[in-house]
């Protein structure tokens, strides 16, 4: 059983790509909000041409040359870094565990609609092994992007399910604490095109490759698996068609309040008496607003000033006359006309 990136991203897209429950086992998935292996992998510089590079290094450096540089040093470590590997260790514990209080101790904030899917969905796991911490540079100094691999046994799933996440993991505080970059993922457009880059890495696409091909095999030797990620999606998919038809709902509810607000103070406006028709040219005694409706709490469409001429039109019991001025059609109290 296998899903097209489409079906995957509609599903990630439903929940924030942290539910593993439902989620985490579907080949990759990136907490970054970001389609995983989006492209064809690049090939990395070869060792000929970091050979080369060697060769030319007493050459003076170009620009162009120190950003090559750097680009090459950001390759794919493996369990580089304790502090970073406790820190993941303590993220997945909690997603099993369902513990949001911790959660919201290693990560830059957690909402309440946040804690609500957590806690709903950690009934589904077990536990995790044989976790493996992968980390490449992040966007700021002493920040990284950890590719993290896994393998999770479901409940009633005797298979287990491998399974791949991506964190970006900010900085180290002045106390030397480290947490995990995650309210802001969504709209932090830096952030999802720097991932993007880092996923076309030849190193990077190997690793998807290796946890979508067993993947597969897990759901090809589980029936069981399998028939729980179909539901999984199947339910991510009706729970999305649900939310989009409820906010569709809501915005049809606003736009019909909105109509009927303009169709009281439509009301309104006409309710202006009885109307004496005039057809004649006069001047105003004064500078005057000229409104969109018979009412000072319309809008005003232009100014009149005292002793320039208008056509009047009409005029109307509440002491309001309609006007012609300057090409525009508006109203004004009558008692400023002569």
């Amino acid at each position: 059983m296998k899903w097209n990136k489409e079906e995957i991203l509609k599903f990630l897209q439903k929940y924030k790509l942290y539910i593993a429950a439902l989620a985490v086992l579907l080949i990759v998935i990136i907490v970054l909000a970001v389609s995983c292996g989006s492209g064809d992998a690049t090939e990395s510089i070869s060792e000929e041409a970091a050979q080369e590079t060697e060769l030319d290094s007493g050459e003076d450096s170009t620009a162009e040359e120190t950003e090559e540089v750097e680009e090459v040093e950001n390759v794919l470590t493996v369990n580089e870094h304790a502090s970073i590997i406790t820190l993941v260790k303590t993220y997945m514990d909690c997603i099993v565990d369902g513990d949001v209080d911790t959660l919201a101790l290693i990560v830059d904030e957690l909402s309440d609609e946040d804690k609500e899917e957590i806690e709903k969905n950690d009934r589904a796991y077990e536990s995790y092994s044989n976790l493996v911490c992968y980390t490449m540079n992040g966007l700021e100094e002493d920040a990284y992007i950890a590719f993290i691999c896994y393998d999770m046994k479901i409940d009633g799933v005797e298979t287990l399910a491998p399974g791949i996440i991506c964190l970006s993991l900010l900085p180290q505080d002045e106390y030397g604490d480290r947490l995990i970059q995650y309210s802001s993922v969504d709209d932090d457009a830096d952030l999802q095109a720097y991932v993007e880059e880092l996923e076309q890495d030849a190193d990077v696409q190997a690793l998807y490759a290796d946890v979508q091909t067993r993947y597969e095999e897990a759901l090809e030797s589980d029936s069981t698996l399998a028939q729980f990620m179909q539901s999984a999606l199947e339910l991510a998919e009706n729970e999305s068609e649900e939310e989009s038809s409820e906010e569709t709902a809501e915005e049809d509810e606003q736009t019909a309040d909105a109509s009927e607000e303009t169709e009281e103070t439509a009301d309104e406006a006409v309710d202006t008496g009885e109307a004496t028709a005039e057809n004649r040219t006069t001047r105003v005694t004064d500078s005057v607003n000229v409104r969109s409706e018979a009412s000072s709490d319309s809008s005003r469409v232009a100014l009149a000033y005292q002793g320039e001429s208008v056509t009047v039109i009409e005029s109307y019991e509440n002491g309001w006359s309609k006007i012609e001025y300057n090409g525009q059609t508006g109203y004004v109290m009558s008692e400023y006309l002569e």
